[in-house]
């Protein structure tokens, strides 16, 4: 692969000030894609709804509006003094 020339880099860069914003950002997109790694095969979907709901599930109550008052008195206070 050729390197460019700063004479290049330069035309190819008033030429593309020229262009809509719109297609400056697709080939700003389009070159970002060419640094990316390529995965050899793609990630398999997994269910992060399950996965999420796991993690909130208990076996305790909510808290009630009270106690969240109290406990963010009590961080403020730990805080703040």
């Amino acid at each position: 692969m050729n390197t460019p020339t700063p004479a290049d880099y330069e035309t190819i860069l008033q030429t593309v000030h020229e262009w809509p914003p719109v297609q400056r950002f697709t080939l700003v997109q389009d070159i970002l894609k060419t640094l990316s790694p390529k995965s050899e095969s793609p990630r398999p979907r997994q269910n992060t709804l399950e996965k999420a709901l796991g993690l909130l599930a208990t076996n305790y109550p909510a808290p009630s509006d009270v106690e969240v008052k109290q406990w963010l008195n009590e961080h403020r206070t730990e805080k703040y003094g």
